[in-house]
C-alpha cells in the first residue's frame, strides 16, 4: 500500500504511548526473557524476547464485518465511522492485518440455506484503506455468501485500493498461494485458511466454499487437508524471513481453543511458522507460546454488530515486533465495540479485559500472575520465550 511510514513515525507512537502512561501515573515496562513485567490494570499485558535487527511492527486485529447494521451506521456517518476512534493506531505499524469476515461487491446471489449472508457496498473498503490494512484472510465462512460474483468482486476491490487478499483465489492455487510483503529489509509471507471450506449448505445446491481446480474459492483447514497446509508452510519458510499463518477455526462464542487447534498450532510451527493468527469464535481466546512460535488463538471481533453478549462486543489487538529470528516482543491490547466502532478499552472495561486475557493465557501455559492488582507476566527461562 505503499505507506509511508518508518522509524520517525514508531518512535513519535512509542512517544505519545509513554506520555500518557506517565500521565496517567502509571508503571512503565520494562522485560527481557529473563524477568517480570508489570502493567497497570489499565494497560496491556505485554511480553518480548532477545532484540534482534530488522525490525518490523504488524498490528492484527479480528473479525471485520461492515455489512448489515454495521453498513447502515457507515450510510448514515460515513464509510470512516468505524475506524474513527482506532485507525491513527493501525495505520502506525508497518503491516497491518486482519479478517475480512463480509465480501464487498454489488450483485451475486445468496448460498441457498445458508442463513446469514453478509454482502457490503464496494465504497465500505474504505474503512480498511483509512486504517492501513495491508492485508486481509478472506479465507472463513462468509467469503461466498454472494457466490462467485461478489467473492470476485472482493478480490478486484481489494486489490485496487492496495490491500492483498490471502487465503482465496480464483483457483485453488490461487488461495493457497502465499501474500508476502517486504517491509525494512524483511520479508514476512502469509497464508490463510479456513475450517468451514467444504461445508455444503444445501444439497439442492451443493457449491462448497473450497476452491477448486476451476472454482473461485478459499483454502481449506482442518485434518483432512493438514499435509497440504504442511507443505504449503514448508515450501513458503525457507524463502522469507517470518511466516504468519491465518486461521479461521474452533468454536464459536468459546472462550478456549479446542485441543486439536492446539494440537495443529504447534505441528504448524514445528514446521516453521513464527505467527498463528485465529479467528472465527467471536470471542476472544488466549494466547500460548510453543517452541519460538506464538499463537493468537482468536482475537475477537473488531468491526462487528453483534451487541447481544458482552463476549462479543470485546477483542484484542495484537501488536508484535518481527525480527529475522521471530516474534521479539508482542502486545496485547485490549479492544471493546461500543456501537460497532472498535476502541482500545480504558477503566474498567480495560481491567476486565486484561484479566480475561490473562486468565485464558494462563489455561494455555502463558502465565500473567497477579500482584498488587497488576498483572505481571512471568517470563521463564524454560518457558520456550527465548529463541
Amino acid at each position: 500500500m505503499g505507506k509511508s511510514r518508518g522509524a520517525g513515525v514508531l518512535l513519535s507512537m512509542i512517544a505519545g504511548v509513554l506520555a500518557g502512561v506517565l500521565a496517567a501515573g502509571l508503571v512503565m515496562l520494562a522485560f527481557n526473557s529473563t524477568t517480570w513485567g508489570r502493567v497497570s490494570e489499565e494497560a496491556a499485558p505485554v511480553f518480548n524476547m532477545e532484540a534482534g535487527s530488522p525490525r518490523v511492527s504488524l498490528a492484527a486485529v479480528g473479525d471485520i464485518m461492515l455489512a448489515r447494521k454495521v453498513g447502515r451506521l457507515m450510510e448514515e456517518k460515513g464509510n470512516h465511522y468505524p475506524v474513527d476512534a482506532i485507525a491513527q493506531r493501525l495505520a502506525a505499524a508497518d503491516v497491518t492485518f486482519g479478517n475480512l469476515e463480509s465480501p464487498i461487491g454489488t450483485g451475486g446471489t445468496p448460498l441457498p440455506q445458508k442463513g446469514i449472508w453478509f454482502r457490503a457496498k464496494p465504497e465500505r473498503v474504505e474503512a480498511l484503506v483509512l486504517s492501513g490494512f495491508d492485508a486481509v484472510s478472506i479465507a472463513n465462512n462468509h467469503a461466498l455468501d454472494y457466490d462467485s460474483k461478489v467473492f470476485l468482486d472482493t478480490l478486484d476491490i481489494l486489490d485496487q485500493r492496495g490491500i492483498k487478499a490471502v487465503g482465496g483465489g480464483v483457483d485453488i492455487d490461487h488461495a493457497r498461494k502465499p501474500v508476502i510483503i517486504e517491509k525494512n529489509g524483511l520479508s514476512i509471507g502469509f497464508l490463510a485458511y479456513s475450517e468451514m471450506a467444504d461445508i455444503i449448505w444445501s444439497f439442492n445446491y451443493p457449491r462448497m466454499l473450497m476452491a477448486s481446480e476451476d472454482t473461485p474459492g478459499i483454502a481449506p483447514a482442518g485434518p483432512r487437508y493438514e499435509a497440504e497446509i504442511l507443505e504449503d508452510v514448508e515450501k513458503l519458510a525457507p524463502n522469507v524471513d517470518i511466516v504468519v499463518v491465518s486461521l479461521h477455526w474452533g468454536t464459536e462464542y468459546q472462550y478456549s481453543p479446542m485441543d486439536s487447534q492446539r494440537d495443529f498450532g504447534h505441528r504448524l510451527i514445528d514446521a516453521g511458522v513464527d505467527l498463528i493468527i485465529g479467528h472465527h469464535p467471536h470471542t476472544l481466546q488466549g494466547l500460548e507460546r510453543y517452541g519460538n512460535g506464538l499463537i493468537a488463538y482468536s482475537l475477537g471481533n473488531f468491526i462487528f454488530d453483534q451487541n447481544f453478549s458482552q463476549q462479543t462486543t470485546e477483542g484484542l489487538l495484537l501488536e508484535v515486533t518481527l525480527t529475522p529470528m521471530g516474534v521479539e516482543n508482542a502486545t496485547v491490547s485490549p479492544v471493546v465495540i461500543p456501537q460497532s466502532q472498535p476502541r482500545i478499552a480504558a477503566g474498567e472495561d480495560a481491567a476486565r479485559v486484561n484479566k480475561l486475557t490473562a486468565s485464558l493465557s494462563k489455561d494455555l501455559g502463558l502465565d500473567f500472575e497477579w500482584q498488587f492488582d497488576m498483572p505481571v507476566l512471568s517470563l521463564q527461562e524454560d518457558s520456550g520465550m527465548k529463541i
